[in-house]
């Protein structure tokens, strides 16, 4: 068995620079209890030769190519984290695959689920690791969350809300603003309230979902969701382009019968409160529990490596990030986009 993966990275854009950070920093031993010999920053690959050369020697690579093929033709290659905008993924996931390259790529992996039932179905046939990099299904800080919900102290679960909103001013040259690159608030953003919305619901079935968007040259500029789970579990999320939060943050609460917790930054989180409810009404609370778990590096880290041990074990799913709950939470947006008859040029 392989002691290590020859990592590479196809398009070194500004989320490419934060994978790399947190392969370096494993790579160095700042992730707890994870042996940095078995990660190996072998290659990167951009269409601008000098922009591959000018990040594999930043970043600490070994080589560096200037067209993605050059780098799937390159058989040291163990392993690919696939970073171009995700109207590109489906194409070369299919690629990286067909090459014989495990992939770890970028939320969301498809754009539809047809597009992502053809990644998991050729990852199958070839024996292939293949994981979309939802880093929230690896948040310490959740996994917190989930055991505080689990010990009943906070309750039965009622309702989560959430906020996921930026203002970027429309833009025609814009990708988030181009329904051809798959633009809108909900691949973009509205991913991470569905997901952490799933995480919380112990990932019951949607039973229900109702909405209302508001729709920009093809794109949705700002959605509102109400999802239902067959536990009983709702949650209201809003995700934008083009309007901010109040306080400039992203912040959830997660509602329970005896309290709540409030997340900070949810999709990112680091720092959670639980309070318990001082009275019947719910108007004044108790702070049982302050919730601070830090990043060991920037939070890629353990999508990182968990992906590295599933590809060292011979495994081709993640069995946290699995593919039934990447099926699941693009059903869910395919759902959304189909209620507000939101079609990609390609579709």
């Amino acid at each position: 068995m392989n002691r290590y993966v020859n990592w590479a990275i196809l398009a070194p854009g500004r989320i490419a620079n934060s994978m790399a950070t947190a392969m370096n920093g494993v790579k160095d031993g700042k992730l707890p209890d994870f042996d940095g010999k078995k990660i190996k920053l072998y290659a990167v690959a951009s269409r601008n030769k000098e922009k591959a050369e000018a990040f594999a020697k930043k970043w600490n690579f070994q080589k560096s190519y200037g067209s993605y093929e050059e780098l799937l033709n390159d058989q040291d290659v163990d392993a690919v984290y696939i970073a171009n905008p995700h109207a590109f993924h489906h194409e070369w996931v299919i690629k990286a695959l067909k090459k014989g390259k495990h992939v770890l790529c970028e939320k969301p992996a498809g754009c539809s689920k047809k597009q992502l039932d053809e990644m998991i179905s050729l990852a199958q046939e070839k024996g292939l690791f293949f994981m979309e990099a939802m880093w929230t299904a690896f948040n310490p800080c959740i996994a917190k969350i989930r055991s505080v919900i689990k010990s009943g102290l906070i309750g039965d679960i009622i309702n989560i809300d959430s906020r996921f909103c930026n203002r970027n001013p429309y833009d025609p040259n814009d990708r988030n603003y181009a329904p051809e690159l798959a633009g809108g608030a909900l691949l973009d953003l509205g991913i991470y309230n569905i997901y952490f919305s799933m995480m919380i619901a112990d990932f019951s079935p949607v039973k229900k979902i109702s909405s209302a968007v508001r729709m920009l040259k093809g794109i949705d500029a700002w959605n509102g969701v109400n999802l239902t789970f067959e536990n009983g579990i709702q949650s209201s999320f809003q995700s934008a382009m083009d309007l901010p939060t109040e306080s400039g943050s992203h912040n959830a609460v997660i509602w329970g019968s005896k309290g709540y917790i409030t997340v900070e930054n949810f999709f990112m989180a680091q720092k959670a409160k639980v309070y318990l409810y001082k009275n019947i009404w719910g108007g004044e609370s108790d702070l049982i529990e302050e919730i601070n778990l830090p990043f060991a590096i920037n939070g890629y880290e353990y999508e990182l490596a968990h992906s590295n041990d599933c590809i060292l074990k011979g495994l081709y799913q993640s069995d946290i990030h699995t593919f039934e709950k990447s099926e699941n939470l693009i059903e869910t947006m395919d759902s959304l986009r189909k209620d507000w008859k939101m079609k990609y040029p390609w579709e």
